[in-house]
């Protein structure tokens, strides 16, 4: 993990010394790096501009669900993106961290009435529509307020993808987009609205999507798909051709990005549209750990524990998706290496990190870090058990800056209320 490295035998974030950034904000804490979040997105917007015409690079949107901070979201705006949003609180904390809302769209197929009409006010670039009952929903939504809806319809191409079955969103049995089949029905409904224009096509087919094929397998379908609906006279100016990149959790292996934008570049550039790709764990996912320190060593007959002061309320991905996250101590690293189940306070047997982890040997008190979690880490984070949400930070090279301060119990307490008849 660039951005993270070893130093004098301890861990640091760029220029500071975990430990350092410990014992100035506590634990548990969420530590993100700067330069890995630039880094990826010049990465990836890099490639795109190597392999495919300068009136023809995509406009990227970062996929704001990964991480939602307005710090991170700040920054990804500044090097140029743009952002994709899954409901009216992730718009407004786009619009909050700096985004114009033509360079928004809106995807999710549950969009809610308020969700609709802020993002009309506000000028979206677009709505992703994933069923038929959707585009009647926009278009009342739309002529309420005399405002012209642009939409894109999420193709489901029934393609496999995603590191985990509950993040594959591409295969026919998803809730996810309208049948290839039924696309053109969507056209044609669309063009007898008076409030809805329908522009474009999109298509996502998962998260963290390991076999890249599965990629071109899903964009070889569109062609046709264009070719037969612009036949027909509708409109296609626009194809969002989403995001699943996969980061290395463990031993995955990476998207070939050169390979990537030569298939856009071969498939998607000569059908001549506007091209919007939605970028999200991809871009943050590296640039995150969690910090915590250990409670106790637990050793019973059968196993030995290390009981972390995080817990599946904070990260709560490995008992979710059954996610792997490398964990290491942030110090004292030359240890003879020990077998450990890892695992936080939570009143779960679910709350384990991992099990049979072979790790530098560590005592009661000490550091450890959870590797790359600056996606769906702290965005998913609860207050199970009444636990105060953990502190977040950016490091840039040498200086550390608070972007969310550790919740604390009179913020939780805010917001429960006593009625009456129990007073």
């Amino acid at each position: 993990m660039s951005g993270f490295h070893e130093k004098n035998n301890a861990l640091y974030a760029e220029d500071v010394a975990l430990s350092d950034i410990a014992a100035e904000y506590g634990t548990p804490t969420y530590v993100y790096s700067r330069a890995v979040i630039t880094t990826q997105y010049e990465k990836l917007a890099g490639a795109m501009a190597k392999a495919m015409p300068k009136s023809r690079q995509p406009l990227l949107c970062y996929a704001c669900k990964a991480n939602s901070n307005i710090a991170v979201l700040n920054l990804l705006q500044k090097l140029g993106s743009g952002l994709e949003v899954v409901s009216e609180g992730e718009m407004r904390r786009g619009l909050k961290a700096g985004f114009d809302a033509n360079k928004i769209v809106s995807t999710g197929v549950g969009k809610q009435d308020s969700e609709i009409a802020f993002g009309l006010k506000e000028g979206i670039h677009q709505f992703n529509v994933e069923s038929i009952p959707e585009i009647y929903h926009i278009q009342k939504i739309a002529s309420e307020l005399n405002i012209v809806a642009k939409i894109v319809f999420r193709l489901n191409p029934d393609v496999s993808g995603g590191g985990h079955h509950k993040i594959s969103t591409g295969r026919k049995r998803d809730k996810f987009g309208i049948s290839i089949e039924r696309v053109a029905e969507g056209f044609n409904i669309a063009k007898e609205m008076s409030h809805v224009e329908a522009v474009g096509l999109s298509m996502h087919i998962g998260s963290q999507v390991f076999n890249v094929q599965s990629f071109r397998e899903a964009f070889e379908k569109l062609p046709n798909i264009v070719h037969d609906l612009r036949a027909a006279g509708h409109k296609v100016e626009r194809l969002d051709i989403g995001g699943g990149f996969p980061i290395i959790y463990n031993d995955e292996q990476l998207l070939d990005l050169d390979a990537y934008a030569q298939w856009v570049n071969e498939i998607i550039v000569p059908l001549e549209t506007e091209i919007i790709m939605e970028p999200g764990r991809y871009m943050v996912g590296n640039s995150g750990v969690l910090l915590s320190k250990s409670i106790h060593i637990k050793e019973t007959q059968d196993r030995s524990f290390v009981v972390l002061d995080a817990a599946m309320n904070d990260l709560i991905r490995p008992t979710l998706y059954e996610a792997y996250h490398g964990i290491e101590p942030v110090e004292n690293r030359q240890r003879t290496h020990k077998l450990y189940d890892i695992v936080g306070p939570v009143c779960e047997t679910g709350d384990t990190f991992a099990t049979d982890r072979s790790m530098a040997e560590m005592q009661a008190g000490e550091l450890a870090v959870i590797k790359s979690a600056g996606a769906y880490g702290f965005c998913m984070s609860s207050n199970y058990n009444t636990r105060p949400l953990p502190a977040e930070v950016m490091v840039d090279g040498d200086m550390v800056s608070l972007i969310r301060p550790r919740q604390s119990y009179e913020d939780i307490f805010g917001g429960d209320i006593v009625p009456d008849f129990l007073k």
